[in-house]
């Protein structure tokens, strides 16, 4: 069996096939905020229960204008869904682009729903030498007005690279021109010090080819819930996207959930407080590995380039499972490649425990 084609996201998988009770398992692939669900969430849930016999608002108005003050964004712009997942075919389907530029490396998602809906795809391709930082003005000279979505992913994954809000702006100014749309993915955004550096959620409320998807599964912790939300101010699209969509897509319980989630400004501050201290924390730490090479630190994510030859992401993966840690080979992931691994913030001792395990292993990398 390939170790690293098992993501630890799934974690009956990798009880099944490596062999680790579900418990044990050190999840550093999954990216999820590591305090997990808020006690405001969980509460809310459990008294909300009854209320599965009962169909949700349709319009999920209580839900999106928890959003809307969440984010700033105006009610009648935030669509809801079955999590990110969905907006995200839902947006491709409704634009339907003959032609996508997508910025690469990525998640591969976005290539996928393109190709279902009948499109080709190109990539701008972040580079090692620039330490996968993007270049605004070499993006927009890719796009031409056969170009009819670019999509990406801010900060991205895996490279935690990230645009500014003024570089974003530039590029929809850019792409009005050639009438193309600009889809921004910013799951991992509110992770970042800088939200409001590089958000494009004030873009999205005023110009009508920029559409912004955020979720719920990493920074609030809540994959099994499924709850996702879009803004934009396209009229037009978002009359397309509600034409397709299933109707109750977001359950009961995940509606009533996302009515508190959002103004727990304790469990909100809290993420902030733990993410920002120890992504500075591993930044120092991690420097003093001369067989490895990190990038960017701007959300929970961590991308490592291995330096010593003849060592690969599949040796460090299976090195660290001694400890039940599960990271993220990057072996097949288009423009990265098995010298790269990635891995998200989890708590101190989690991270002092995978921070030992790397020390150990690059100590003696052929002990594995």
């Amino acid at each position: 069996m390939k170790y690293t084609s098992v993501h630890g996201g799934d974690l009956d998988a990798v009880e099944r096939e490596l062999h680790i009770k579900r418990e044990d398992i050190i999840d550093f692939s999954g990216n999820v905020n590591p305090l997990g669900v808020s006690e405001r969430v969980k509460k809310n849930i459990i008294e909300s229960a009854g209320l599965v016999s009962t169909y949700p608002d349709r319009g999920y108005l209580r839900l999106r204008e928890e959003i809307s003050r969440y984010t700033g964004a105006k009610t009648e712009n935030i669509l809801v869904g079955n999590g990110s997942t969905e907006l995200i075919g839902l947006i491709i389907k409704a634009v339907k682009p003959k032609n996508a530029l997508i910025l690469a490396p990525c998640y591969s998602e976005y290539e996928r729903e393109v190709r279902l809906a009948g499109g080709e795809c190109s990539f701008y391709v972040l580079k090692e030498e620039d330490d996968f930082v993007p270049d605004v003005n070499e993006l927009i000279s890719e796009i031409t007005p056969e170009t009819d979505m670019v999509i990406i992913c801010n900060p991205n994954n895996p490279t935690d690279s990230v645009f500014k809000t003024e570089d974003i702006e530039k590029l929809a100014e850019a792409c009005k021109k050639t009438g193309t749309f600009i889809m921004i993915d910013e799951t991992y955004a509110e992770f970042a010090d800088n939200l409001s550096e590089i958000s494009a959620v004030p873009l999205a409320g005023r110009l009508e080819n920029v559409f912004v998807i955020r979720g719920t599964s990493k920074f609030f912790a809540c994959p099994g819930l499924r709850l996702g939300y879009g803004i934009m101010s396209s009229g037009e699209l978002k009359e397309k996207i509600n034409i397709m969509r299933d109707p109750w897509s977001v359950n009961t319980l995940s509606a009533k959930a996302g009515e508190v989630m959002f103004s727990d400004n304790d469990h909100i501050n809290r993420t902030h407080a733990l993410i920002s201290a120890e992504r500075n924390r591993l930044k120092e730490r991690l420097s003093r590995f001369s067989g490895l090479k990190t990038y960017n630190l701007n959300s929970n994510l961590v991308l490592c380039r291995i330096l010593k030859e003849g060592v690969y992401a599949e040796d460090i993966f299976k090195a660290l499972l001694k400890y039940n840690i599960i990271i993220r080979s990057c072996e097949n992931i288009a423009a990265l490649g098995n010298e790269y691994f990635r891995f998200c913030i989890l708590s101190p001792k989690q991270n002092d425990i995978l921070l030992n395990g790397l020390s150990e292993f690059f100590r003696n990398p052929k002990s594995v």
